[in-house]
């Protein structure tokens, strides 16, 4: 499995490795990187919107200053393409 990691679209390893977050059979020692992983996804790429839901089901904890920090990032590239 993860040597085929780089053939997908990152989309998908997104979903597969929160689906194995939720998952009762992963041990918890996996679910620590597991849960590692998608933070660091979800933030390099400002999902938002995504990491309050997360957040919300408790598969991540909301640290708020991050949370803010990809809404004010979204929120500027609204009004750059508002201006377009």
């Amino acid at each position: 499995m993860e040597g085929q990691e780089g053939s997908q679209q990152p989309q998908l390893i997104l979903a597969h490795k929160r689906f194995l977050l939720t998952h009762s059979d992963v041990p918890d020692i996996e679910k620590v990187r597991l849960r590692q992983e998608v933070l660091d996804s979800v933030v390099a790429n400002d999902m938002a919107p995504l990491y309050e839901t997360l957040a919300g089901s408790s598969v991540l904890d909301l640290d708020q200053s991050v949370f803010d920090s990809m809404r004010a990032k979204i929120d500027d590239q609204l009004k750059k393409l508002d201006v377009k």
